[in-house]
C-alpha cells in the first residue's frame, strides 16, 4: 500500500489556501493513553510545521471509572469540541475510541479520525490486554457502530498498513481516504551515546511487563545470557533485580533517564504478546540499536527483518534466544545493524517529516 506523500498533500493544500484565505484553526483532540501520549508530545514539538494556522490542542486525559472509556472519553471529546465548533475549520481525533459520541458534530465540520488499530483488528489481543472475550453479537454491534462513525469521517490517519487494511477490509473505508502516517520520533533526542562498556546491554521498555513479554525475556536472559550481558528493564511492574538485571520504574517518556538508557544500550528486545504499534521500537531505531521484537500488529512496518533487527513469533523463546545470541556475541553485527536502524529512522520516521505529513493531510481534508 502507498503511504501518504507530500505531492498529493501539497496540491490539496494549495487548493485549500486559495479557497480559504481566512482559514480557522483545526482542533486536534488527543487521547492521553500509552503511546498516544508520546505521539501528542511529538506533534506539539512540531506544531510550527502546521499549514495556515497553529493547531488547537484538546488533550483528553484517560481515567478509569464505572463507565467504559469509550463512553467517558467520547463524552469528554464531544464536550470539548462542542465549545469551539464554530471557531474551527475541522477536527482531528486520535483515537477512534473517543469519537463515537461526536457523530452529530461530523455534520457541522469535517472530522479526520486517527488510530493505531481498529476495534476488529484488536479483537485477538483482548486477552493479552486483560479484557474478556466478546461474543459474536457484541463484535457485530460494535462493527456496525463504527461503520456508521467512519462513514461520516472526512478521512483517516493510521500508523501502519496493518491498521489501514482493517479500515478498508472490515469497515468499507475507501483506500484513498486512509493515509498511513507513522507517529515518528524526535531524532535529535535519541542520538547514539557512549556504548563503551564491558558487557553488551539489552534494553527492554514496557510498562505492562507481562503483556510486553518481559517475563519471557527475563527467563531467556537467566538461562543463556547471565554473566555475558546486562539486562535493563524499564517497566511500571514490580520486578525484582537480580545478578545482571537492573530495573528502572516510573521512568517518563522522553525523560533524561530514559534517553540515557537508549543512548547507551546495545540491543533492544520487545517480545510483546500484543501491540498495535510500538513507539519504543521507533525510539530504539533512532538510537541506533538492532531490535528483536514480535511480529504483531504494525511492528513489521517498523523493523526490516534481518537488516535493522529480527522479527519473531509470539512466545517463541527459541527464536528470541537465537537472535539475541547473534547480537550479544557479535559486536560488529550489532554495529552494522544499529547503523542501518538509525538510517531507517532518519529515512522513514523523522517526526519533523511525519508531523508535517499529518498536518498537511488533515488540512487538505478540512
Amino acid at each position: 500500500m502507498v503511504e501518504f506523500g507530500f505531492d498529493h498533500a501539497q496540491a490539496s493544500l494549495r487548493k485549500s489556501k486559495v479557497c480559504s484565505v481566512t482559514a480557522k484553526p483545526i482542533a486536534y483532540v488527543m487521547e492521553q493513553t500509552l503511546g498516544s501520549v508520546t505521539h501528542y508530545e511529538n506533534l506539539r514539538r512540531q506544531e510550527a510545521t502546521s499549514p495556515i494556522n497553529p493547531p488547537r490542542w484538546l488533550p483528553i486525559d484517560f481515567t478509569r471509572g464505572k463507565l467504559p472509556w469509550t463512553i467517558t472519553g467520547s463524552l469528554r471529546t464531544r464536550s470539548a469540541l462542542s465549545r469551539i465548533i464554530e471557531e474551527i475549520d475541522g477536527a482531528f481525533i486520535h483515537t477512534t475510541t473517543i469519537a463515537p459520541l461526536s457523530l452529530d458534530l461530523f455534520r457541522k465540520k469535517p472530522v479526520i479520525l486517527s488510530s493505531d488499530a481498529t476495534p476488529l483488528a484488536k479483537r485477538f489481543m483482548r486477552s493479552a490486554y486483560g479484557q474478556p472475550p466478546e461474543s459474536a453479537i457484541a463484535q457485530r454491534a460494535k462493527q456496525l457502530l463504527y461503520q456508521q462513525v467512519f462513514s461520516r469521517a472526512a478521512g483517516f490517519v493510521t500508523w501502519s498498513n496493518w491498521a489501514k487494511d482493517s479500515f478498508v477490509r472490515d469497515y468499507g473505508c475507501r483506500d484513498q481516504d486512509v493515509a498511513v502516517i507513522p507517529p515518528g520520533v524526535d531524532l535529535d533526542l535519541f542520538a547514539e551515546g557512549n556504548r563503551d562498556h564491558e558487557l553488551p546491554r539489552i534494553l527492554f521498555v514496557g510498562g505492562d511487563f507481562v503483556r510486553k513479554g518481559g517475563d519471557l525475556l527475563l527467563s531467556v536472559f537467566r538461562e543463556r545470557f547471565q554473566g555475558r550481558a546486562e539486562l535493563l528493564l524499564v517497566t511500571k511492574s514490580e520486578v525484582a533485580e537480580q545478578p545482571g538485571v537492573r530495573v528502572f520504574r516510573n521512568v517518563d517518556a522522553n525523560s533524561d533517564a530514559l534517553l540515557e538508557l537508549y543512548r547507551t544500550s546495545d540491543v533492544f528486545a520487545l517480545p510483546t504478546r500484543a501491540d498495535c504499534y510500538s513507539m519504543v521500537c521507533l525510539e530504539a531505531l533512532a538510537a541506533g540499536m538492532p531490535i528483536v521484537a514480535t511480529r504483531v500488529g504494525g511492528i513489521p512496518d517498523v523493523i526490516s527483518d534481518g537488516e535493522t533487527g529480527h522479527l519473531i513469533e509470539v512466545d517463541d523463546a527459541a527464536a528470541l534466544t537465537s537472535n539475541l545470541e547473534t547480537l550479544v556475541s557479535d559486536a560488529a553485527r550489532r554495529r552494522e545493524m544499529g547503523t542501518k536502524a538509525r538510517a531507517r529512522a532518519e529515512a522513514r520516521f523523522d517526526s519533523r517529516v511525519t508531523a508535517r505529513q499529518l498536518f498537511e493531510f488533515v488540512r487538505s481534508r478540512c
